[in-house]
């Protein structure tokens, strides 16, 4: 039989979920269960006309630790935007001109706030609540509560309790809120840190890094106002919605989640489709779609299947029963983020086909279900996992089903389409690094996300970079090799908060230590790669000059026109500019067609090539444009002989265009004359 997943005690039993085989392969799965740490159990209430919340969970916390741990810590993250003191805030609008600042009125900020924390028992925890700032020691900062316990949660010891608890949905900011008649509830909830052997891993909350949770199970119901009825949607499947004197009541059970966002919206349309692929698990496709977006609709469809089948195949197949893809309203700040079971796209004005919009957001929000979802790496600390494995795997998609991008242009906001000129994936990335380098230069990306110097160096580390040295591993070990170590990667740690070291120990364990020192020399510093072509030559070999021979036999050799063949001598040095290491081919071309290539381990300053045969021509380093982390791209050639073709040309067509100017002034000056 497949395997199927854990069965909490907090929600109904478990169904079962038809899995790829070779998940099979996991501990974790193996036993069919994925055991829950926290699970939720929630009633809440929506003020749409104040955009309040007023809430009570009941949650069961599962000690699956090595430690007891003495209290409970949670999130409040819509705290962030309490005050202008907070942390986000403080790092978001950093250098920023005041007069410009977002958020002067009530309506851009929210709260947060537990009224109440109780044992089964009845025993009031809440005046032993207290904020605390673990990473910056910002006192204003509210995004992290900590309460003691009477008795620590001994290892595998179970607690549950009851939150009583309410707070304000700001107008969306970083992807939650509320615009019109449009809310979106991502991180609304007061959520429980991560326990691990070292403690409650419980950050605050940052302008640039995301989150980190622990997977569990969540029966969560919404009192909503009545106009959204059948217009909601929510991480994990609908069971039952009912009209009540308040409205409408939606309740929702997810399963084997580390997190429940939701939506409503009633100008959502509601569309729904199915995928189905061999080998892989059937999918429910739900699409709240906004009427005025309806052109895009199969667009939306077309790409969610792509992406199911594509990670689902490479990587590790999405083992829920359903997917909610969300097309937020014009301006409502909410479109490209990922949720368990759920995500939000987002569409340009005027997406002709061939931009990429709504395909490149929908496959890429899609993909975090994968690196997001199942793995759920801690995206406080190492923000790379999610973004720049997911950035990588969203341009492989992108290629295997859409082919390679098309140039577009906007002229006056309206994107213009050249299908001819394609730019190849992911080597187009390479162009964002390359502006955002200078960033990645203060960190490296093995250095907490959250420590990185600001939210460019966080963002440079975490996506670009991170894809790019993906990418060039894929080309330097071979498209195979690197394949399997992605797919045993993903498959090893679904639901497992991999780290970055378990990666590598994937890497290492299939490719080998240099395969391993690939990613060391891209992650574990701010190094940069960049290797050139540092001088060519090439010169007729003739007899030798000077005296030859020994003893009786010495002469002395004249200069000569060589005669035979024509034999050259050829040198070709090689440097490395950059302080980063990584092998790279380095390639000669001589007359009649030769072609000589070798690899150069890269660790060396500088390499002398010699070479005695026909006349060199040109030598490249990284010809096939393996290292996309080169930051460098036009020292990598040099030819022995300047190639004036191209100059000559231009300057004949700015003699021609020049000539035909001065013609064209002198005759309005005759005319002038003339009159």
């Amino acid at each position: 039989m497949p395997p199927s997943l854990l069965a909490s005690p907090a929600v109904n039993p478990r169904r079962t979920i038809p899995l790829a085989g070779f998940l099979v392969a996991s501990p974790l799965l193996a036993g069919s269960r994925v055991p829950p740490v926290a699970s939720y159990r929630m009633d809440v209430t929506y003020d749409g006309a104040n955009h309040t919340l007023a809430g009570q969970s009941a949650v069961t916390f599962v000690n699956r630790t090595s430690r007891p741990f003495p209290d409970l810590c949670f999130h409040l993250y819509l705290n962030a935007w309490r005050n202008d003191r907070s942390t986000w805030l403080r790092e978001h609008e950093e250098g920023a001109d005041p007069a410009r600042r977002k958020g002067k009125s009530a309506e851009w900020f929210s709260w947060s706030e537990i009224h109440r924390i109780a044992l089964p028992d009845g025993t009031d925890l809440t005046k032993g609540l207290k904020y605390l700032a673990p990473d910056d020691g910002n006192a204003d900062d509210r995004t992290v509560a900590c309460v003691p316990l009477p008795a620590p949660v001994a290892p595998g010891g179970t607690l549950s309790f009851t939150l009583d608890w309410a707070a304000k949905l700001p107008r969306t900011r970083a992807r939650t809120g509320w615009k019109d008649d449009f809310v979106m509830g991502a991180q609304w909830f007061p959520k429980l840190g991560v326990a691990t052997d070292a403690g409650w891993n419980v950050h605050q909350f940052h302008a640039g890094t995301e989150f980190f949770a622990d997977f569990g199970d969540y029966d969560v119901t919404l009192t909503l106002p009545k106009e959204m009825k059948g217009k909601a949607g929510a991480s994990g499947v609908q069971k039952e919605e009912t009209d009540v004197a308040a409205g409408v009541k939606v309740r929702f059970l997810a399963e084997d989640v580390h997190d429940f966002a939701w939506t409503a919206s009633p100008r959502y349309e509601v569309h729904r489709e199915s995928f189905s692929e061999p080998g892989l698990p059937n999918v429910e496709m739900i699409l709240l779609l906004q009427p005025d977006h309806r052109r895009v609709k199969d667009r939306y469809f077309a790409a969610t299947r792509a992406a199911l089948r594509e990670y689902g195949t490479r990587y590790v197949p999405y083992p829920y029963p359903q997917v909610t893809i969300v097309d937020p309203p014009w301006g409502a700040a909410s479109g490209g983020m990922e949720y368990p079971t759920l995500f939000t796209g987002g569409v340009s004005w005027l997406s002709p086909a061939g931009t990429g919009s709504p395909e490149g957001v929908t496959v890429h929000e899609f993909g975090h279900q994968i690196f997001y979802g199942l793995l759920a790496s801690n995206e406080f600390e190492e923000a790379h996992l999610d973004e720049g494995f997911n950035t990588y795997a969203t341009d492989v998609t992108m290629r295997a089903a859409f082919g390679e991008a098309p140039l577009v242009k906007r002229f006056f906001g309206i994107p213009v389409v050249f299908p001819s000129i394609r730019l190849p994936r992911p080597e187009w990335g390479n162009e964002r690094y390359l502006d955002w380098q200078v960033a990645s230069r203060s960190d490296a990306p093995n250095h907490p996300s959250f420590k990185q110097l600001d939210r460019a160096a966080i963002r440079t580390n975490a996506y670009s970079k991170t894809a790019l040295t993906l990418a060039s591993a894929e080309r330097t070990l071979g498209a195979e090799t690197f394949g399997k170590i992605l797919k045993s990667y993903a498959t090893r740690f679904a639901f497992r908060h991999p780290t970055t070291a378990d990666f590598r120990s994937v890497v290492k364990e299939i490719a080998g230590e240099e395969a391993d020192a690939l990613f060391r020399e891209a992650w574990d510093s701010s190094n940069t790669f960049d290797y050139a072509i540092g001088s060519v030559s090439t010169k007729r070999a003739g007899e030798p000059v000077g005296w030859v021979g020994e003893g009786p036999d010495r002469t002395f050799s004249e200069p000569r026109e060589p005669k035979g063949p024509a034999t050259y001598e050829s040198v070709v040095v090689v440097r490395r500019m950059g302080e980063a290491v990584w092998p790279v081919d380095v390639e000669m071309a001589f007359e009649g067609g030769h072609v000589f290539r070798t690899v150069w381990d890269g660790k060396d300053r500088w390499i002398r090539y010699r070479a005695t045969g026909p006349k060199l021509l040109a030598a490249r380093v990284d010809p096939d444009r393996k290292l996309l982390l080169d930051v460098n791209r036009l020292n990598n050639g040099m030819r022995v002989e300047e190639d004036r073709r191209a100059a000559d040309r231009w300057a004949m067509r700015l003699r021609f265009w020049a000539q035909n100017a001065l013609e064209f002034f002198a005759l309005l000056g005759f005319a002038g004359t003339v009159r």
